[in-house]
């Protein structure tokens, strides 16, 4: 199943055997280089890692509150985070064209693997949002601290025709 960022923040933290709210999802740590969720950031400093999450439905569940841990306890996520890398709001830029094609909206992350599926991206005017598209994990090239890079529609394009045509000779 596949949550939105949207739909994640300000969703609530649950215990196994609590149906009383721990704490809020206030951002989630993404790890640039694999697009792995790292932690799901809560109230001030404290974060929940990724390995530490039961299940995603309508509430996020943990086996108990001592999940709950500070950033700087887990090195990998206290250093991702100091990157200081937001997702939401970044640029996205053609590969090869260096185009701008707008800003990211929103994401898609995978609830059963904690992975990046797929950005939104729209050009943005005051409230308004216009060529909204969205780009598959797979054809992100990098994500840096404003910046999200992926593959033009020329790469793209020869990219599934290049799989179409091996997943033809494999049959």
């Amino acid at each position: 199943m596949q949550k939105l960022y949207s739909e994640l923040i300000g969703m609530s933290v649950l215990t196994e055997y609590s149906a009383t709210p721990v704490a809020l999802i206030k951002d989630i740590i993404i790890d640039p280089d694999s697009g792995k969720v790292l932690a799901f950031r809560v109230n001030g400093q404290n974060i929940i890692s990724s390995m530490d999450v039961e299940s995603i439905g309508n509430s996020l569940i943990i086996a108990d509150r001592d999940r709950i841990v500070p950033i700087n306890e887990i090195l990998r996520v206290e250093s991702v985070a100091k990157m200081n890398i937001s997702i939401i709001g970044a640029r996205v830029i053609g590969n090869r064209s260096k185009k701008y094609i707008g800003r990211v909206v929103d994401y898609a992350i995978d609830t059963k693997h904690l992975s990046l599926i797929a950005i939104h991206c729209a050009k943005v005017f005051v409230f308004f949002r216009f060529n909204e598209k969205i780009f598959l994990y797979k054809n992100i090239v990098k994500i840096s601290k404003h910046t999200v890079i992926v593959k033009d529609s020329s790469e793209i394009l020869a990219s599934e025709k290049a799989d179409a045509i091996s997943s033809a000779f494999a049959s």
